[in-house]
């Protein structure tokens, strides 16, 4: 409900508005503009849109502080936003009001960036953190729109993904046979990984996320860089059921079977968790090498690479299926649900591929005309 406006003995003019945080009150030479913002500010009220411009007091840093540990974020994730804040955000922002923020102002701090030579990933990322913040701050009603919001930030080098051939795929998983004879950590670990799943979702299956009457990995829980295992933090649904292949399945649910009730079916040689940069180095590495040349007592002289430059990396196993699913015709609802995607972007970089889609498509236009 507001009062005025009425004219103060100062002569100007007065309105007071009751919102649910208590008295408002505007003064003003113009009657008109003190009207308008007691208009405004009731509109806000009864639409359930009001935001109390005093919390937003409240410095970034001290905003940082409350809201830091509330995103589901994965271990590795948490880290990076910790860096991005400690090296560019707070530095910059840290004692600057929450609501003080203007969009001019975040697109000055990210030419600055540019200009002392900050990488383009780098940008991404702090922006990233005081975008993240600032929502926050509008999901709270402590402000009415994100600021950092459609900043133009620097155009980071595209990414390109490694697609393994399957003679490629082949060569490798022989490679670790070989190198690792009976090993699960070895080749069935990566023939795992080539059914989209990501390595830290592979090291955490336990027996009981195996389906073993449809044939199914129950994909949940996450294997974190510190070795401990939480639930998937990425999935509104917690699980997703991956089907593994007739060719690899006999082996996968022999191993499965020797596994006791509640156990991780891929473990480390010696027992405990797969941490990703021992498995990297002690396997993955050694499977895409070829020994050439030994000394004595089996010292190896020489080596090379099994595959052409570039190196795939175990993320690439994933992109591959996805690709391969994006090759023969999969609906992208369906890539999502087996690879995990939330959003449709992410999961149409695996369309890319195969001319073929270009021959389906004018096939689908001709049925559609009954040609």
């Amino acid at each position: 409900m507001a009062w005025g406006p009425h004219r103060l003995p100062s002569g100007l003019w007065s309105a007071t508005v009751y919102t649910p945080a208590g008295r408002r009150s505007k003064s003003h030479k113009l009657k008109g503009v003190v009207q308008k913002w007691a208009d405004d500010l009731e509109a806000d009220i009864r639409r359930g849109e009001f935001i109390d411009d005093r919390k937003a007091e409240i410095t970034v840093a001290q905003w940082w502080e409350r809201c830091k540990d509330s995103r589901h974020l994965e271990l590795a994730s948490r880290k990076r936003d910790q860096s991005h804040w400690r090296c560019h955000v707070e530095p910059r922002w840290g004692k600057v009001r929450i609501g003080a923020i203007l969009k001019p102002d975040v697109e000055t701090w990210v030419v600055s960036m540019t200009k002392a030579g900050v990488g383009a990933t780098t940008i991404e990322g702090a922006v990233g953190v005081l975008r993240a913040l600032l929502d926050q701050a509008v999901d709270a009603k402590i402000l009415r729109d994100n600021q950092a919001r459609r900043v133009k930030i620097p155009r980071r080098s595209a990414h390109v993904d490694r697609v393994l051939s399957p003679e490629e795929e082949t060569l490798l998983l022989e490679s670790l046979e070989r190198q690792f004879p009976g090993r699960p950590d070895a080749r069935l670990f990566v023939e795992i990984l080539f059914h989209g799943l990501r390595y830290e979702e592979a090291a955490a299956i336990d027996r009981e996320h195996v389906d073993m009457r449809r044939q199914l990995v129950n994909v949940g829980p996450v294997l974190e860089r510190d070795g401990t295992i939480r639930p998937y933090p990425k999935s509104p649904a917690g699980e997703r059921p991956v089907p593994v292949d007739d060719e690899v399945w006999p082996r996968f649910r022999a191993h499965v079977m020797t596994i006791k009730p509640g156990g991780l079916v891929f473990t480390a040689a010696r027992g405990g968790v797969l941490h990703y940069s021992t498995w990297h180095r002690r396997v993955w590495l050694r499977g895409l090498l070829e020994v050439t040349k030994r000394g004595k007592r089996g010292v190896i002289l020489e080596q090379r690479p099994i595959l052409e430059d570039p190196q795939p990396t175990p993320h690439d196993c994933r992109h591959t299926f996805g690709t391969r699913l994006g090759e023969a015709g999969v609906p992208v609802h369906e890539i999502m649900a087996l690879m995990g995607h939330e959003t449709l972007e992410s999961a149409q970089r695996y369309l890319h591929a195969g001319e073929d889609r270009f021959d389906r498509a004018r096939q689908a236009m001709k049925r559609a005309r009954g040609l």
